[in-house]
Formats: structure tokens, C-alpha cells, sequence
């Protein structure tokens, strides 16, 4: 077992490994041998912890490609010595110097960006070994297919390589949106056929993530990026039961304390005791760790020695309330938050939101331990 922590938290996420592995290879089958897999392991590995994962991804050789937002996650990683390839999203205007010296791959988006290559040192951008972003219909970053033949002429003009090129898939869970999708499909074949015929080569295509690699195997080019479903959350909604979560969060009671019907727990004494005799038990964890305040007042419950039991009183910066009176339990026992007895979906869906935010929203200083 291997944990890291800025400090010993008694909240903990427990990361599965064999799950990580299983998953990734759940998604191999449904495609070529020869497609390659890049994994998107931005926002701190998508809460869970993007070095350790890092490494257990490469020492197993169990993905081609790392993905990330920024360019500062990708100079983390080439810090702690993994070396597979690094595609960096949102490169910015000002950061393909430092992309340069770690050895990353900047995603070229806009004019912006073509001008600041204009700048580079000549030896420099020939070291430069980009990705091609095309806008299809999202409408995030990327070039139109009006703006490709400028683009080519000064990646050509700057020798820049381009290993890569791709396109964001706004609503590939969604059948409803299938035409949309599509029609972002066909966009991007155009908008690629014109690219290659300027640089007079073919830089490999991606554009499923996890949801489409599911829905449209047909589409997966050279390369997929992989993201929610290889943390154990299938976003297409087809075969969740192929997959395993890979995390599981947990802490442990701190105190429990007996109080009587009248008295208030908490801050704004929202929380109103409405029994004799109820025992509310104190946990380590607020929304400074992830545990969102929206899942106060019973909104949340959690799984203590085979029961459930529910929030009560406003959940604080780094403590909940909950009510266990009807449970048999004591101060050290653990606490599941979330994993195989409390849906993370569940949770997302009761704070509004979507299981991507519970589980990126997980504070650095609660402890990771890959199990």
C-alpha cells in the first residue's frame, strides 16, 4: 500500500489499482490493437492523485499518452520522472517556452498562439512537437475550418510537427445529441482532410473520449483520450457494470456526542435535535476536503458498520454532524462517504451537480492511499 500527504488526514480516498488496470483493459477490448490510449489525468488525476497514478501507469506500460490542462500539471509530472508522452491542452499564449524545456506537447488553438511561434527561437520550435486543436462545434478553443489553410502555412513555415490533431465531442453520452455528434464527426474529417493536405502528412487523429469509445467505436481513429471511465464511472451510461470505481473515500469518528430534543448542532443551530437520547457523532471531513456543504441537513448520508446514516446541522469547513442513534457504533469506527455503499452519482445528483465535481473537489490535504 503507498500513501502521500502534505499531513496525516483521518480522511482518506483509497485508490484501487487492479481497478485502475481493469478498466483501462475494458476499454482495450473495445478497440484495435494498434490504437493507442491517452489518459487524461489532469486535475490532479481527476481528484485521485496524478503522480502516484502516473507511475503505476507506466511501470505497467498500460497507456501511450498522458493528457493534462495546464502546463504547469505537465512540468509536475516530468518533475517526478514520468517520462511517456504529455499532450497539454490549454497551452496558453505565453508557456511554449517552459513546454519546450519539459519535453511536453502543446495543443496550437488559435492565431495567438501562431504568433508567439513566430517569436521563438528557430532551433527551439523545431523541437516542438504539437497537437492541432479544431473547434467542430463546441465552441471551447480551436480553429475553424476558415482559419486552417493560415494556420498549416505557419506551422509549415516554422517547421513545427504536428503529432497530433483532434477535436472536442460536446454531448457523446447523449443519443439524443447523436446528430449533433455526428455532424461534429463529418466537420472534423473536413477540417482534417484540409490540414493534411497543407502539411502534405498525416498527424494522428483523436476525438472519443470515454463516453464515445463506448458509443462509436467506428470513430477511433489512432488514438482515444480516455477519461472518467478509467476511474470506474461510465459516462455513457451503457455499461457501467463493466466497470469498477476506482475510489473510495473514508474517514472515522472523532467524538459522539448525547443530547436531547431541543438542543442545536452546528452553525446557525440549523440543526435541530428532535429525539431524547440522540447521539450525533462528529467526522473529519467539511467542504474544505470535498464533503460539499449542499449535503447538510440530511441532503447526504453515509455507511457506518452495515447502516446508514445522515447528515444533520450545516456540515462545516473540516467537520460533519451526522445522527447516529440508531446505530451501534463508537469513537474510531470508519465512515464511507462514498464507494460501493454510497453512490458518488447519488451524492452529485443531491448537491446538483455531476460526479466529475465530487470527485475532483476532494482537497489535496485529505490523505491518498493506492491499495
Amino acid at each position: 500500500m503507498t500513501s502521500f500527504s502534505s499531513n496525516l488526514h483521518p480522511t482518506k480516498l483509497l485508490i484501487d489499482k487492479s481497478a485502475v488496470a481493469h478498466n483501462i483493459n475494458n476499454y482495450r477490448r473495445a478497440l484495435d490493437k494498434n490504437t493507442r490510449i491517452m489518459l487524461m489525468i489532469k486535475a490532479f488525476g481527476y481528484g485521485i492523485g496524478d503522480i502516484e497514478l502516473a507511475r503505476f501507469l507506466e511501470e505497467k506500460s498500460l497507456v501511450d499518452y498522458l493528457g493534462v490542462a495546464y502546463v504547469n500539471e505537465g512540468i509536475s509530472l516530468r518533475e517526478e520522472g514520468i517520462s511517456l508522452p504529455i499532450m497539454v491542452m490549454n497551452t496558453g499564449i505565453i508557456d511554449l517556452e517552459k513546454v519546450i524545456a519539459f519535453n511536453l506537447e502543446p495543443t496550437i488553438y488559435n492565431r495567438q498562439q501562431l504568433g508567439k511561434l513566430r517569436q521563438l527561437n528557430p532551433n527551439d520550435i523545431k523541437r516542438i512537437r504539437a497537437h492541432f486543436k479544431i473547434d467542430s462545434g463546441m465552441h471551447r478553443l480551436g480553429f475553424s475550418k476558415e482559419e486552417i489553410g493560415e494556420a498549416a502555412f505557419t506551422l509549415l513555415e516554422n517547421d513545427v510537427e504536428i503529432v497530433g490533431v483532434y477535436t472536442h465531442l460536446a454531448s457523446s453520452p447523449e443519443p439524443h445529441n447523436d446528430d449533433f455528434t455526428l455532424e461534429q464527426m463529418t466537420y472534423f474529417d473536413e477540417a482534417y482532410e484540409m490540414l493534411v493536405d497543407k502539411l502534405d502528412y498525416r498527424p494522428a487523429r483523436h476525438i472519443l473520449n470515454s463516453a464515445g469509445i463506448l458509443r462509436f467505436p467506428e470513430r477511433q481513429y489512432e488514438m482515444v483520450r480516455a477519461g472518467m471511465g478509467i476511474y470506474g464511472l461510465d459516462p455513457s451510461n451503457t455499461q457501467q457494470e463493466d466497470f469498477i470505481p476506482v475510489a473510495r473515500l473514508i474517514t472515522e469518528i472523532s467524538q459522539i456526542n448525547h443530547l436531547d430534543k431541543g438542543e442545536t448542532v452546528g452553525y446557525v443551530r440549523r440543526g435541530k435535535i428532535v429525539r431524547d437520547n440522540s447521539r450525533i457523532a462528529i467526522l473529519p471531513v467539511g467542504y474544505a476536503d470535498g464533503y460539499n456543504r449542499l449535503w447538510s441537513n440530511g441532503k447526504a448520508q453515509v455507511y457506518i458498520n452495515g447502516q446508514f446514516a445522515p447528515t444533520i446541522g450545516n456540515i462545516c469547513m473540516d467537520m460533519t454532524f451526522i445522527d447516529v442513534t440508531e446505530i451501534n457504533c463508537q469513537v474510531g469506527d470508519q465512515v464511507e462517504l462514498y464507494g460501493p455503499h454510497i453512490d458518488i452519482r447519488e451524492l452529485a445528483e443531491a448537491a446538483g451537480s455531476i460526479d466529475y465535481e465530487v470527485m475532483t473537489s476532494i482537497g489535496q490535504r485529505v490523505t491518498r492511499e493506492f491499495v
